[in-house]
């Protein structure tokens, strides 16, 4: 299954034990396919300089993460400009990334990005459904 993983699934990954954890794995391992593009890795490198996420930032498996995640077969270059999300347009890019890289599914734990609940049709799902239905 062709996959996007959220940003905040993705630090969640890095920094903490737990689902999104045993997802990224997963993923990594080849149970199922990543999809990302050039914003979404923006938006992870933008994230993990936060303050409060320095803690994620010096996590030793940040480095591994980031090598995996940004090599080429996981990118997708979005050519379609999605306005489907209002309350905070910034998180479009998670669905250009899907539409374009032809994703059957998103992990998010963005309430904004998880109220849309499938967009065309792609699933998007919690860490916790996803792992549930596809791990």
């Amino acid at each position: 299954m062709r996959v996007v993983l959220d940003t905040n699934t993705i630090v969640s990954a890095i920094g903490w034990e737990g689902v999104p954890r045993a997802i990224l794995l997963a993923v990594r391992d080849g149970r199922h396919q990543l999809v990302t593009s050039p914003d979404l890795l923006d938006e992870l490198t933008r994230v993990l300089r936060y303050p409060r996420l320095r803690p994620v930032a010096r996590h030793p498996f940040l480095p591994i993460v980031l090598e995996w995640i940004h090599q080429p077969e996981h990118l997708t270059v979005p050519t379609e400009r999605i306005r489907a999300i209002a309350n905070d347009p910034v998180d479009n890019i998670v669905l250009e990334a899907a539409v374009s890289g032809n994703a059957a599914a998103i992990v998010s734990g963005d309430r904004d990005v998880l109220a849309l609940k499938r967009f065309r049709s792609i699933q998007i799902l919690t860490a916790q459904a996803f792992a549930i239905a596809h791990l």
